[in-house]
Order: C-alpha cells, then structure tokens, then sequence
C-alpha cells in the first residue's frame, strides 16, 4: 500500500464542512488502496495561483515527504496545470488533485466496454490541459528537407496533443456505436411502458444490495443478482432488472453508478449515457445510509448532482437504509429499510406501488355471461386479482383507474376497497 500526504486549503473558513470534504477524501484515498498517514491543513482567502499552499507551508509539506519517504501527495483542493508543475517541482514526488484521485478508482473498477471507454475518455480530458508539465524545447522535432517544409517543426508537446485528442475522437465514435445499442434496448423498453426506477445515492449507500434483495423477495435466479462490495465505486455500470410488486405489476429497477460530493465535470459529461438512467426513470429511489453521522451531508451531494444532470424534478422516495444501526429514526419523509435484514422492504415496495398508481382501485364485480367480453378489456387494461364462476355470470377483483372502475359501476357487488 502505497503512503500519501492529504493536504487541504480551506478557502470557506467553514471548518464543518471543510471536515467533511477532508473525511471524504480520505475515503477515496483508502478506496484508492492508498494509506493518508498524515493531513496538513492551510487557511486561506484563496488559494496560490501556483502552488495552493503558501511558500511556508509548501516547503514543511516537502520536508515531510522526504523525511516520511512519501510515495504520494494528494491535494483536496482541484490543481491547475502550473500549479501540478511548480508543486512537483518542489516537492520531486507524484502530486494529484481529489478528481485524480476519483479517475484512478474509477480506472481500477470499470468492467464493462462502455464504462473502460468512459474511464479512459474522462482521463485524457483530465490530462490534456496537464502536458505542459516541462521544458520541451530540447524535444523540438526537426522539420522536412524540403524548402517548403523548413522550420522548426512541430514540439513533442504538441505531437502528445493531438495523439490526445485523436485518441478522445476515437473513444467518442467507439461510445457512440455503443450508444446505438442502448438506444435500441431505450426503444425497447419505452415500447413495453413499463415503469423505469433508477436507484440513486451517495456511492457505498447500498443501492446494489438494495437491488439484490428486492430481487430475492422475486425469487430471482442468482445470476440476476449484482455485484455489491463494502467500498465506494462498487458499481460503475448500470445494470437493469425486470421486477414485480406482489399485485403482479411489474417494473424495471436500474442500479446507476454512485455519487459523491462535487462530482468532477469530466466524469459528468463521460458517464452521461450512464447517468441518463436517473434523468429518464419514472421514480427515483434515493438510497441514504443512516448510520452514518455525515449522511445529511451525502444527501445533499447527491441532491446536487441530480440538479447537476438535470433530473432534480422526478419523483423521488427517500430510502434510509442500514436501519439496524440508524444514528436515529425522525425522518417522515421516506421509509426506512435494511438490506441486510429485509426490515421495511415490503413497505418499501409497497410504496413504491402508491407513488406509480395513485389513482388505482380494487373493485369486485358480477359480470354476467352476455358480457364476458368485458372481462378481456380488464385483462389487457388492468389487474385481475381474482376470477371465479358464479350462475349468473363471472366473479372479478380488479385493481383499475378510476375511470375503468367508473365504466363498469354497475356491476360492483361492493364498495371501492381503496376509499
């Protein structure tokens, strides 16, 4: 495990908050697989145009490196392309800023084509403002021997830029095609009109076992399960799942990538056939985990990146999971579940059904034989819940619109169950 320095400079003078965005990156750091074996901290209106830091505290961070024998310094603070240049200069170690940081997770967990051609597309991007990180000029290409090709020629610096941008143009044409596969399957399910919910929160919120264990409830094979780790950026990829409510309605539960604080704009514009699943879902699922203290701090990142890709007016049901060890339980304003126990799923579902069908009713009817074929427009336009003879004709329960329940008032043996 490689050793790292954090250094932060807070320009808010909210030391709260300040705290908060330090805990978070030393969490990308241990998901990093790095160890932050010390946090060095600054105050100030704004930071160095650069450096960051100011010059003092600069050489005591370089003074620590050499002495601790630093693999690494790690920088909260994002760094420009000078600033990275003068701060390995004087620190004569690999420097990284927090989006770095979150790319180089990301590189490690992406498994599928789309999400490594995302990755490595959002990297270049990140990079290609940092080539000139040194002198080139002893790098000069020499230009042709032909009078009209006599010059200087071209620096190695601009040869590694426009290999960049090539490459960027390459990926681009590459997730296209792939992104006409998806359109495909997008037309597909936009033609079945099944309700599309997207489970979204703070990464490591447990949206994946979420998944899994509404999956179970549906006797779903294992092979339909998917990939849930204590760690942040387990899912990378948006997996999709067809699933039913216990009233044999059905919808499709799509798992997305997590969110954290100030989601770098690289990954925004790179993952956004991924994050299109949020911004076009029916209903969203907020996974919160409530054992967290800081999980009102997670809320809101995730709220913010939602308002980031434009999908902060969809319908949204707040689930607090890790109930078995809630910090508390006042929150009425969403349903608290665990994953690992099952507690409140059911409810949850259930939920879920009133959000999509609030204007559903469950009526009983007499059909008799003469109008049996009213029975057929029940079935292609409703629930049946149950269907018996009777002599004088046919006994339904049906779960329906309003208007549906209206048209056939006559023949109800009872009153609406859901008023």
């Amino acid at each position: 495990m490689e050793t790292v320095i954090l250094v932060g400079v807070n320009t808010l003078k909210v030391q709260e908050s300040f705290q908060d965005q330090l805990d978070e990156c030393i969490g990308l750091c241990q998901a990093c697989n790095y160890d932050v074996v010390q946090v060095i901290t600054q105050n100030m209106d704004y930071t160095d145009r650069q450096t960051c830091v100011g010059s003092g505290k600069l050489v005591e961070i370089s003074e620590i490196t050499h002495q601790q024998d630093i693999d690494k310094v790690v920088f909260l603070n994002r760094l420009s392309a000078s600033q990275v240049s003068h701060i390995t200069e004087a620190l004569e170690t690999e420097v990284l800023d927090r989006t770095g940081i979150i790319l180089e997770i990301f590189a490690k967990r992406a498994r599928t084509k789309e999400a490594q051609i995302q990755v490595e597309m959002a990297t270049l991007q990140y990079e290609l403002p940092r080539l000139a990180l040194s002198d080139t000029s002893s790098d000069q290409q020499r230009g042709g021997s032909d009078v009209k090709n006599k010059g200087k020629g071209e620096t190695k610096l601009e040869l590694n830029r426009r290999d960049i941008v090539r490459r960027i143009s390459q990926l681009k044409k590459e997730l296209s095609s792939l992104d006409t596969q998806s359109q495909i399957q997008k037309q597909q399910r936009l033609k079945s009109k099944l309700p599309m919910i997207a489970l979204v929160g703070y990464t490591n919120a447990g949206k994946s076992s979420l998944m899994n264990r509404i999956l179970k409830i549906n006797d779903a094979n294992e092979d339909k399960q998917v990939m849930e780790k204590d760690m942040l950026f387990a899912t990378l990829d948006t997996s999709v799942r067809k699933v039913n409510f216990a009233s044999k309605k059905e919808f499709l539960l799509f798992d997305t990538v997590g969110f954290v604080s100030n989601l770098p704009t690289e990954l925004i514009e790179a993952f956004k056939s991924t994050l299109a699943a949020a911004k076009e879902a029916t209903l969203l699922l907020h996974v919160i985990d409530c054992s967290n203290e800081r999980y009102e701090v997670f809320e809101k990142a995730t709220e913010d990146t939602l308002k980031r890709i434009e999908a902060n007016n969809i319908p949204v049901i707040k689930v607090y999971n890790k109930v078995d060890n809630a910090i508390d339980r006042d929150k009425t304003d969403g349903v608290y579940i665990s994953c690992k126990t099952g507690e409140g799923i059911l409810e949850l579902l259930q939920t879920i059904e009133e959000k999509l069908y609030p204007n559903e009713v469950t009526v009983t009817c007499l059909i008799p034989y003469d109008q049996l074929s009213m029975i057929q427009n029940l079935k292609q336009n409703a629930t049946i819940e149950f269907l018996s003879d009777d002599e004088h004709g046919k006994i339904v329960r049906v779960t329906c619109s309003k208007d549906i329940a209206q048209s056939i008032e006559a023949f109800q043996l009872g009153e609406n169950e859901n008023e």
